[in-house]
């Protein structure tokens, strides 16, 4: 499989913010990197499909992302999924919604769901709604990952989990797209750089 970005162009507010980006992940793991308003957050948006470019294209396994939308699994930085579920509930929908199985017992032990799943989205801590929503991206077990800020909110043991989750993910053939400010967690999945 395959993560083509060819020749991106967004403006936003009138400021060009991608001029030409591409891109090619053939599996592993890409750090985005640079300052905040550089377009990091912009490409992982136009990545996950949220987002249209003014120009240029996106496409995974050769497809157009409207066809591969099955292989990705998509974590914005403001990840909020409605208060008023439940992580059981927010993962039970998610489920559905891509037509995979339900969460594995032994990736919701890892992600630490069972103590959160009977609890309403609202009453979470900000590590804990990353957790449940990384639970939800990983759900159908996609080829690409898009996290944007993932360790923001994470406690230590938390960043230490997602670390070895991500070079495991790697390890097996998958990619992920990550944007961070983090260069230790960079470090630590061992990820190639791209510098905005």
């Amino acid at each position: 499989m395959t993560l083509e970005v060819r020749a991106l162009h967004k403006r936003l507010g009138g400021k060009q913010v991608l001029a030409g980006l591409g891109l090619t992940l053939d599996g592993g793991l890409l750090a985005v990197l640079g300052p905040n308003g550089c377009g990091k957050t912009t490409l992982l948006r136009i990545v996950a499909g949220v987002l249209e470019p003014d120009e240029g294209s996106v496409r995974l396994r050769g497809r157009p992302l409207a066809r591969a939308r099955r292989d990705l699994g998509y974590v914005p930085e403001g990840a909020d999924p409605p208060p008023h579920l439940t992580v059981g509930e927010l993962l039970r929908l998610v489920a559905v919604l891509r037509r995979c199985a339900p969460l594995s017992a032994e990736l919701g032990g890892r992600l630490g769901i069972p103590p959160l799943e009977s609890q309403r989205i609202a009453s979470l801590s900000l590590g804990q709604r990353r957790r449940a929503c990384l639970a939800a991206a990983l759900l159908g077990d996609p080829w690409l990952l898009v996290l944007d800020e993932p360790t923001n909110g994470l406690d230590p043991d938390g960043v230490a989990m997602l670390a070895t989750l991500l070079r495991e993910h790697a390890n097996a053939g998958r990619a992920a797209l990550v944007a961070t400010h983090d260069l230790a967690f960079v470090d630590a999945i061992g990820a190639r750089r791209l510098k905005l």
